[in-house]
């Protein structure tokens, strides 16, 4: 009878072990995918922010070359009206000009300067991102069931 116990107690520790060892390479696999998931998601994010990027340089063109024309028309505009009242460009309305165009030169550079910078931050979160989603990936590829396994057959 003392063998038909030893028996069964064996049997119920291996079967123990065995759903110990089921249960860490179930955990092993979950946090591999997890991990995997979370690096997706971070060059996903990394993509869209070097979309946001190119957007923001496209943009950025765009709003200089709408400041430079909005320039040129003031000035034709200044210079119709210099030219109506009989003025000679040359002294003052020649200074009131040059303001204008320094005005616009200006304009034009404090857009595209806001540009390159918008676009930067987007770069630098993308860098951000895709570092996050290489640490994911060596976390995921550095999960290991074999030390959780090891560690519960010895302990039992």
């Amino acid at each position: 009878m003392c063998e038909l116990a030893t028996f069964m107690t064996a049997a119920a520790s291996a079967a123990s072990k065995v759903i110990s060892a089921t249960q860490q390479l179930q955990q092993a696999e979950a946090q591999r995918n997890n991990d995997n998931w979370l690096a997706m998601r971070q060059r996903t994010a990394a993509s869209a922010d070097e979309q946001r990027a190119q957007f923001a340089e496209r943009q950025g063109e765009a709003d200089v070359d709408a400041a430079r024309q909005k320039t040129a028309q003031r000035l034709g505009t200044a210079q119709a009206r210099l030219a109506a009242q009989g003025t000679d460009l040359l002294g003052s309305p020649l200074d009131v000009l040059g303001d204008l165009a320094a005005s616009g030169a200006e304009d034009a550079l404090s857009l595209s300067y806001h540009a390159m910078r918008n676009a930067w931050e987007h770069r630098v979160r993308g860098a951000a991102r895709q570092a996050e989603a290489r640490r994911y990936g060596t976390e995921a590829g550095n999960v290991d069931p074999t030390l959780g396994i090891a560690r519960s057959l010895l302990s039992s």
